[in-house]
């Protein structure tokens, strides 16, 4: 799914005309603000952006392909497998390419949302622990709604890379620094806090 979602939007990118046509037909008629966006090489959250803007096009896009109004390369049928076409048919290839995209914008967009929390002025180094527990809380409610798409082998896997992730910056770092800021941080002793009210 992944090599599929870069190549679509490089393509997009990369060509005038597809990516005008496709502006035209998704932006004025269906009332999305943007088309779809690039991947951007240093920031992370940007991945999850550019799969959120294919979601919303997907309609109008697997409509343009099927119609011939927007052809791929020749590559783009040799380009892994499924193929790219098949990504926009009604196919089992297409169906299992909008429930990845789904699934991992599902988890990608919980890390995002913290990483633009994190790039506010207004953020102290307690908010990294803070906005941590809210992916892992966030993560572990989306994995119990039996709806959300994920088998077992998946959410194992998943599980395993966040709490990786979370050790390596939390609790295997030379400093207990975010915890630390966390347990300092008053406004973590008000009565309003999540904190407090889950330890009363």
């Amino acid at each position: 799914m992944i090599s599929q979602l870069c190549f679509l939007v490089t393509y997009f990118h990369k060509s005038t005309q597809a990516y005008d046509t496709l502006e035209e037909c998704v932006r004025l008629p269906k009332g999305i603000t943007r088309g779809i966006e690039g991947i951007g090489k240093t920031h992370f959250a940007t991945i999850c952006a550019a799969a959120i803007s294919v979601q919303h096009c997907l309609p109008t896009l697997r409509e343009l392909v099927n119609i011939g109004i927007i052809k791929f390369p020749g590559k783009a049928h040799d380009f892994h497998n499924p193929s790219i076409i098949s990504s926009f048919s009604g196919s089992h290839c297409g169906l299992n390419f909008e429930l990845g995209l789904a699934c991992f914008i599902d988890i990608q967009g919980q890390i995002a949302k913290a990483i633009v929390c994190l790039e506010s002025t207004q953020t102290n180094v307690a908010d990294v622990y803070k906005y941590w527990l809210a992916i892992c809380g966030c993560i572990k409610q989306l994995f119990e709604d039996s709806s959300s798409g994920f088998n077992v082998e998946e959410m194992g896997q998943i599980y395993a890379i966040i709490n990786s992730c979370f050790r390596e910056q939390l609790k295997d770092g030379p400093a207990d620094c975010y915890l630390a800021a966390l347990c300092l941080d008053p406004r973590m002793f008000t009565h309003s806090s999540p904190l407090m009210s889950a330890c009363s």
